[in-house]
């Protein structure tokens, strides 16, 4: 174009009038003023100009508009400042427009032609930069806002000026304006300047910035301009074609805004470019008629796209619709269907065979607009004959197996009533096409034909349909049924009724384990949903244990019931009057004995949280709360008293309290306390905590005997038995006992216990009665206490036994009752028959009774025992069956240990220890036809270690020497007399012998040595006249290790043997003249 055409060369005419205007007198002043705006505007003088707008709106870009943008346009825009296309623009001082001309000039004819070729020059250099024809352009940068601002202001100029007496130059200028831009902005120069948005605004320096943003103030500028001629014939016409073109051209920049993006973009991302574009938009749609012509308009844009662009046009379509519904809703326009034309749309969308992708995509674009039920009742045409197909985006046959359905009834439940309390918008592609139809059912179902819809679902569903559903096809029909059932305003009894007799048609004995398992999860979502309107029950449970009943309460399918029954507990009425009792049944049963243990904590726990709320509500007694509480006993108690016994989930000691408080007869507590022990060993400590913390009180004799239990078997550092301890000590037995907590922690709190029951029962004023009490409440507290042995707690368990006898001996034993402390421990665990019968006890319980041995006869040993025949053979048989036993180790020491520790305990009265030490040397040492016994060498070896020990021993050591001496002297000798001269044992006696009195204790001891020699004259009574020879040995080898001690001897000895000669009456005797003889000289040679 020539931009010399648009040079003026009557600059003296311009003058000259310049010069005219600004001479003019002021009373020429007020004619122009009642000449203002005479189209619409009231007559204002020029004192009341302040009421026009102080601004010259235009679009000053603020970056790239986004989907969550609300209408805060900025101050100089023009929706703020009141321009429409519905009404007049407001007026506005004409002293802002940037001419270098005065107001009053403005009105010069030859001025406005001058700034008419001014605007049209900056026009062309603008759409010239864009183009790339840089040598249009000066060597300096040049001002491309000024140039814009400058065409925008013209076109506020004739906005202001326009008046119903327009000229026709005027016109005429907004003509060839208006060819221009048409000229210059076709669909290859929008293909350029779409996306010229620049968060900048207006100091953006590139020129396409301001001719994409130019453009859009001109056109709108323009048709304002033409609103106000409407009334002239012509101008209307050229207003519709001109509103028209805009629109066609903001179709195509949204056109090539959407070929820039993804499908799954189009969700986040505005259709609008810029905000500047958006409130253009909005201007447009403020129009009565703009819906018809917007489809007109893209009616108009789709004969231009290739044949095969029928999908994307419809999915940008439903983009732009979208954004633009948006648009009017914010500003608080009400939209119909029927505006949005969404029912043909869609018809046309779903004839064009879209794939899932392009599907889901349309589905949530649809999703915010006002749907009818034309809508809906297309979709479902078009998706119910795909029920059984998953709805798979990808032809990749990998994702066919990705799991579609949901884990529980109650899974579904929640992921349904949060898809649909989402809100208005679907946003999610990964949600498939039915699920979103099922979505968009239920959020318009409240406001539409529900009937027509309801009608047209059910129409389609039959026996044999819903029995030729494979999985995908179950799980669409779940959701769909659910979505129906959260969002029915209407009677719930009546369509829950339909839909649960629909999903009932599915029998499980005819599904495959899948199809049967998916199911049951709606079954269960149905049931929830039953409850949480408290809708009667009865009849779909009972309908739904006969179908259990007939696949024999399969466990998988029982599972899916179990896990949804403490969110049926929950949600039911206070009462449970609506049936729920009948979940308890036989199935539940079956399901606890075959499952795993954490499908049975859930029960447990499902279990205890209905307890709490039967006991909260206090209805166990009431119509329905009696059943549930019936059904409780019947069905769960049973199976709870066995895993009680046999399990170790932490909800078992917890629903067993909640049993025992509900219990009315509070049996429950004492059965369950004497019953088999719990493989949990901490069972018994628990139950008796809960029922504490609960509120009621047990017995003392039940606490106490739980509190010994638990230190048996578990530590007294234990969490429970720590809790335990304090509700103990408050107890007035254990004031009477003076038990305090110091006391416990200070040592081991079972000798603390039972050392305090042994004193006070050896109190003084301890009477008869009172010590029989004492005994029955020892019985009460260890009450059944042979199930407390377990095999991981046997060291303490033995350890209790020993800790009882040693210190409530008289109290653990009762003559003559079997069924006694003492009598119970020693059959069962101390002597028991396989252990008399010679069966070796097992291995790791040597070391524990090597400890406890010294014990065990210490506390028998405060028994009258050389008074009870009873229990002086029950002395016998321990030593007897438990000595050779502690030759488990080659350690002497150790294996002495035992009557090492008893002889130094009983050092004192020496009674004890010498009848032990009495009974091991009569028991091991005797000898059978010169042959010794088989432990004989045991013996012997820890008579040495007993022997050595007074060596070290500092207190009482004599006392412990003459003890030993008096129970094994003689049974030494008498060894040493009858056993083989060969036999290895006699060796060991001598050794032994000489080891004794080689030691200076003994040498120092009078007494010690005095006994020696009392036993060995004794024995000269007693068997010299029969055992002659072997008593001279013997005192021959004695001699040869001690002359001094026997040459005091030597006198009795030879009067012993002259008086044996005498009762033979046979004379000199010449065997015991020989030994006589060999003895002196054995004397004589030391």
């Amino acid at each position: 174009m020539d931009y010399d055409l648009f040079q003026s060369d009557d600059d003296e005419e311009i003058l000259t009038a310049y010069l005219e205007a600004s001479q003019q007198p002021q009373q020429a002043a007020t004619i122009e003023q009642r000449l203002d705006y005479d189209n619409g505007y009231e007559d204002i003088d020029d004192d009341q100009d302040g009421a026009a707008l102080d601004v010259l709106p235009e679009f000053n870009c603020t970056g790239r508009d986004t989907v969550k943008s609300q209408l805060d346009f900025p101050s100089n825009s023009f929706v703020r400042n009141g321009y429409s296309l519905n009404a007049l623009p407001p007026r506005s001082l004409i002293d802002n427009l940037r001419f270098d001309f005065e107001p009053k000039q403005l009105k010069i004819c030859l001025v406005l032609r001058y700034l008419h070729g001014e605007a049209c020059k900056n026009v062309q250099k603008l759409c010239a930069a864009v183009a790339g024809q840089q040598q249009l352009q000066t060597k300096s940068t040049a001002n491309w806002f000024a140039m814009r601002q400058q065409v925008t202001h013209f076109y506020h100029l004739l906005l202001h000026e326009q008046q119903t007496a327009t000229g026709q130059a005027e016109l005429c200028a907004l003509l060839q304006l208006r060819q221009l831009l048409n000229s210059c902005l076709d669909a290859a120069a929008w293909r350029i300047l779409y996306f010229a948005e620049h968060s900048k605004g207006n100091d953006c320096t590139t020129p396409a910035y301001h001719l994409y943003h130019g453009a859009l103030e001109w056109r709108l500028l323009d048709l304002c301009v033409q609103r106000k001629l409407q009334d002239q014939p012509e101008a209307q016409p050229s207003y519709e074609a001109q509103l028209s073109r805009l629109l066609d051209d903001l179709v195509l920049c949204s056109q090539l805004h959407y070929r820039s993006k993804q499908s799954v973009q189009l969700l986040h991302t505005s259709a609008f470019m810029c905000r500047c574009s958006k409130e253009l938009w909005l201007l447009l749609q403020q129009q009565t008629d703009f819906w018809p012509r917007f489809h007109c308009s893209m009616q108009r844009h789709k004969a231009q796209l290739p044949m095969d662009a029928t999908l994307s046009y419809h999915e940008f379509y439903a983009w732009l619709r979208l954004s633009v519904a948006r648009l009017a809703t914010q500003d608080g326009q009400q939209l119909t269907a029927e505006a949005l034309q969404t029912g043909c749309l869609l018809q046309q969308f779903l004839a064009a065979t879209p794939s899932e992708q392009q599907r889901r995509v349309y589905l949530c674009l649809l999703a915010p607009l006002q749907l009818d039920a034309d809508v809906l009742c297309q979709l479902w045409e078009s998706l119910h004959r795909s029920l059984n197909c998953q709805f798979n985006q990808s032809t990749q046959p990998q994702l066919d197996q990705l799991p579609l359905t949901l884990p529980s009834g109650a899974a579904y439940l929640q992921r349904y009533r949060q898809l649909l309390q989402s809100g208005g918008e679907l946003e999610d592609l990964n949600l498939n096409s039915f699920t979103l139809f099922a979505l968009l059912l239920g959020k318009t179902l409240g406001r539409t034909q529900s009937q027509k819809l309801l009608g047209r679902i059910f129409s389609k569903f039959s026996a044999a349909k819903l029995l030729a559903l494979n999985e995908c096809g179950i799980h669409h029909v779940i959701e769909l049924f659910l979505c129906l059932l959260l969002s029915h305003q209407g009677d719930f009894a009546e369509l829950a009724s339909k839909l649960r007799e629909m999903l009932l048609c599915l029998a499980l004995d005819k599904l495959s384990v899948p199809r049967r398992q998916l199911t049951a999860k709606g079954h269960m979502a149905l049931l929830l949903l039953h409850a949480e309107r408290r809708q009667p029950l009865e009849d779909y449970i009972g309908k739904l244990l006969l179908q259990l009943s007939t696949i024999r309460n399969d466990l998988d399918v029982c599972a899916i019931y179990a896990s949804c029954l403490p969110t049926i507990f929950e949600l039911s009425s206070p009462d449970f009057g609506h049936g729920e009792q009948m979940l308890l049944g036989p199935w539940l049963t079956h399901y606890l004995e075959h499952s795993g243990q954490a499908a049975q904590e859930r029960v447990w726990q499902a279990m205890h949280m209905l307890c709490q709320r039967l006991r909260a509500t206090s209805v166990a007694t009431s119509a329905g709360g009696g059943g549930m509480w019936q059904a409780l006993q019947q069905h769960v108690l049973p199976q709870l008293r066995l895993q009680y016994v046999s399990g170790f989930s932490s909800w078992l000691p917890k629903l067993a309290a909640q049993f025992v408080l509900l219990d009315s007869s509070r049996k429950l507590l004492t059965s369950l306390l004497q019953d088999a022990e719990p493989v949990n060993l901490a069972a018994s400590a628990q139950l008796l905590l809960q029922v504490l913390e609960l509120g009621l009180q047990p017995t003392a004799e039940q606490l106490i005997q739980v509190w010994l239990k638990s230190l048996v078997l578990l530590q007294p550092q234990h969490a429970d038995v720590r809790q335990l301890t304090p509700h103990i000590l408050e107890l007035p037995e254990m004031r009477t006992l003076e038990l305090t907590a110091s006391a416990l922690e200070s040592r081991e709190p079972l000798c603390a216990f039972f050392g305090a029951l042994g004193r006070r029962a050896q109190q003084p004023d301890a009477v008869a009665h009172v010590r029989m009490q004492l005994s029955h409440k020892l019985h009460a507290y260890v009450a059944h206490f042979e199930r407390w042995h377990v095999e991981s707690c046997a060291s303490r368990f033995y350890n209790f036994i020993a800790i009882v006898i040693y210190n409530c001996a008289t109290l653990a034993y009762v003559r003559s009752k079997p069924s006694c402390f003492l009598h119970v421990a020693l059959t069962r665990f101390l002597l028991p028959t396989q252990l008399q019968a010679g069966v070796a006890p097992e291995a790791r319980l040597l070391p524990l009774f090597n400890k406890i041995f010294p014990v065990l006869l210490q506390g028998l040993g405060r028994l009258p025992y050389r008074q009870d025949a009873y229990l002086t053979r029950t002395l016998e048989q321990l030593v007897l069956h438990w000595t050779p036993h502690f030759a488990y180790t080659t350690n002497a020491k150790l294996v002495a240990r035992p009557y090492a520790t008893l002889l130094q305990a009983d050092a004192a009265a020496g009674e004890l220890s010498q009848f032990v030490l009495q009974q091991l040397a009569q028991q091991f040492l005797s000898v059978q036809r010169s042959q010794p016994g088989q432990h004989v060498r045991l013996v012997l070896s820890l008579l040495q270690q007993l022997i050595v020990g007074l060596q070290e021993a500092t207190l009482d050591a004599e006392r412990q020497l003459l003890t030993l001496l008096k129970a094994v002297h003689v049974p030494l000798l008498e060894h040493i007399m009858f056993v083989g001269e060969h036999e290895s044992s006699r060796l060991q006696v001598l050794q032994l012998y000489r080891l004794l009195v080689a030691q200076t204790l003994f040498q120092r001891s009078p007494e010690a040595q005095a006994h020696c020699c009392n036993d060995l004259r004794s024995l000269a009574e007693k068997h010299l006249a029969h055992c002659t020879y072997f008593y001279f040995q013997m005192l021959i080898k004695l001699a040869e290790l001690a002359p001094q001690l026997f040459t005091s001897l030597f006198d009795f000895v030879r009067e012993q043997a002259l008086n044996v000669e005498l009762k033979r009456g046979a004379g000199e005797d010449c065997g015991i003249r020989k030994c006589l003889q060999r003895l002196q000289q054995v004397l004589q040679g030391s």
